[in-house]
């Protein structure tokens, strides 16, 4: 199965691209549509601080992808696994070499833009928006969609959806994580926890529902139905990777409660491990992933 994937170093590439993909994405999401919808009783000077950390990851998250993916245009292996013909096999390899240097030029412009900002608590620049925005464009390219001899379009369509809607939410969720841990120790910090999780409470809602419907439709385009289960690698790794994305699910219900609760009942403390638990699985379904992309569907 790894061997099949391409390798450990291929793996852990894809792995990384992905995670700081997601963070990226989460980033803008979160100053876009989080961090308006936290109510304005919030202090305004822990606002700015939020905002600013948005930034910061989200830069450091685009230069990851940038460096990941010059070192994957390298390393042999990596590359999605094609047909046998070599006219495929040759077409299959100068679109993922491009895609990979696209990748690298979108998430420097994205690192560069943020990085030149006066004021980390200030809008973001169209260019830093309209970057990192762009970077949920190009992994499908380097995906099974990229390569798909069947509704090419659609599936790089779901697939475009299906990453956006997991930054949102995955990547969101890591820095909501972040910032409840921030609050432990903080005069106010059940209140501030509670007006985190009202802000991102109705962007998981909308986000969570279609990562799981976007992936579904794109392991019906991969594996077809029933016939498609002919490889039992990707098969077996897509069944892990929707058990792992309920279990993120299932604890997500969980905290969406919260949302909904006085400040009084939050304890930052408490709802920061389970937080954290919920990472930790996400994680885990980022790296199925990567082994999943590598993994030829049929056959």
């Amino acid at each position: 199965m790894i061997d099949g994937a391409g390798g450990w170093l291929a793996i852990a590439l894809r792995f990384v691209a992905f995670t700081a993909t997601t963070g990226a994405l989460g980033a803008w999401a979160f100053h876009r549509f989080v961090l308006p919808r936290v109510p304005v009783t919030a202090d305004a000077a822990e606002r700015q601080g939020w905002q600013a950390l948005a930034v910061r990851a989200a830069t450091w998250c685009s230069i990851a992808v940038a460096v990941t993916a010059l070192v994957r245009s390298q390393v042999p292996g990596s590359a999605l696994p094609s047909g046998p013909d070599a006219v495929e096999r040759l077409f299959n390899s100068i679109t993922w070499t491009i895609a990979l240097h696209a990748q690298a030029v979108v998430a420097g412009l994205a690192a560069i833009f943020l990085a030149m900002r006066a004021r980390p608590q200030t809008a973001w620049p169209i260019g830093a928006e309209a970057s990192v925005i762009a970077l949920a464009l190009i992994p499908p390219a380097l995906a099974h969609a990229g390569s798909a001899h069947e509704l090419q379009g659609v599936a790089y369509l779901v697939d475009v959806v299906h990453g956006a809607a997991a930054g949102a939410w995955v990547g969101g969720l890591a820095l909501l994580t972040l910032l409840v841990a921030r609050t432990r120790w903080a005069d106010g910090g059940a209140a501030a926890a509670a007006a985190l999780f009202a802000g991102f409470h109705p962007v998981a809602m909308v986000a969570a529902p279609t990562v799981f419907a976007t992936g579904l439709t794109s392991a019906w385009l991969r594996m077809g139905v029933p016939e498609g289960i002919a490889s039992s690698s990707y098969s077996g790794l897509f069944v892990a990777k929707l058990l792992l994305a309920g279990v993120v699910g299932f604890i997500g219900a969980g905290h969406s409660k919260l949302a909904t609760r006085r400040a009084s009942a939050i304890r930052p403390d408490t709802v920061g491990r389970s937080l954290l638990g919920e990472c930790v699985f996400a994680l885990i379904v980022l790296l199925v992933t990567a082994v999943l992309v590598g993994t030829p569907p049929i056959g």
